[in-house]
């Protein structure tokens, strides 16, 4: 008889390992650790977006874990560290021969600006020049689709000043980042003095074309079908019940819940 429990607590223990967690238990999700409004990890309690959204796709039996980019987020999630990912991430730069990726929860607008006194003034005049991005952010390859050469700076106020240096024809920032960052440097918005050059040079300007689209939000999981079905099942029903316009309302002062 004691052979026999014995051997099935083996067997439970093998079929544990063997299969993948079930959805409906605890799920641990990842997320990048400074990246407000979307998600933060500040004192093991994870805050934003994306949490809200994880605890609504698990029925709140969920656990965080966090990472300070992308790639380290990823290299967990293919490790079974976590069995979800967030964290922003644009569908056109999840390798999808490798990750499944979910239908979008959000289309973030993307937007490509230069300086008012930049001579390059459409896409086509930025083919093969460098533009700049954010070192975290999530356009890489929306970029290279439209030939152009992306250069990386750690924060906005960095790319800033290499636009101003000519060091970059261009930037792009998501429609929230650029937003906020105009609020905090007015100068980049209205000239105190009109008949100013050096002031009218300071100005951004918006480099508009259909070609440029917007990031779509996923959630990312590997080799998990049941699980990526439940999870665009589960956003399917937040798209039409209303939670992620008002959770995109919450966070970001608009809905771009919708394509």
């Amino acid at each position: 008889m004691k052979q026999k429990k014995i051997l099935a607590a083996l067997l439970a223990a093998f079929f544990i390992m063997l299969f993948p967690v079930n959805a409906d238990a605890s799920m641990t999700v990842g997320i990048l650790k400074d990246n407000a409004p979307y998600s933060t990890f500040y004192r093991k309690k994870a805050r934003g977006l994306e949490p809200e959204i994880a605890r609504k796709l698990t029925n709140d039996s969920v656990s965080f874990k966090a990472y300070d980019t992308r790639r380290k987020l990823e290299a967990a999630l293919k490790k079974r560290q976590i069995q979800i990912a967030f964290g922003s991430i644009d569908a056109l730069n999840v390798n999808q021969d490798v990750f499944d990726v979910s239908e979008p929860y959000l289309y973030e607008p993307n937007i490509l600006f230069r300086r008012h006194d930049g001579k390059r003034k459409t896409l086509e005049k930025l083919a093969n020049k460098p533009v700049g991005m954010l070192t975290d952010g999530n356009q890489t390859q929306l970029l290279k689709n439209l030939l152009l050469k992306p250069r990386y700076f750690k924060n906005i106020k960095a790319m800033d000043k290499a636009l101003a240096e000519g060091k970059i024809h261009a930037a792009i920032l998501s429609d929230y980042e650029y937003s906020n960052y105009l609020k905090d440097h007015p100068e980049h918005v209205k000239a105190a003095d009109a008949t100013n050059d050096e002031q009218t040079a300071d100005l951004f300007v918006k480099i508009s074309d259909p070609a440029i689209t917007s990031s779509q939000f996923v959630a990312v999981t590997y080799k998990n079908e049941e699980l990526l079905k439940k999870i665009n099942s589960a956003i399917s029903s937040m798209h039409d019940d209303g939670t992620l316009q008002e959770l995109s309302q919450k966070y970001l002062g608009k809905d771009i819940s919708l394509q």
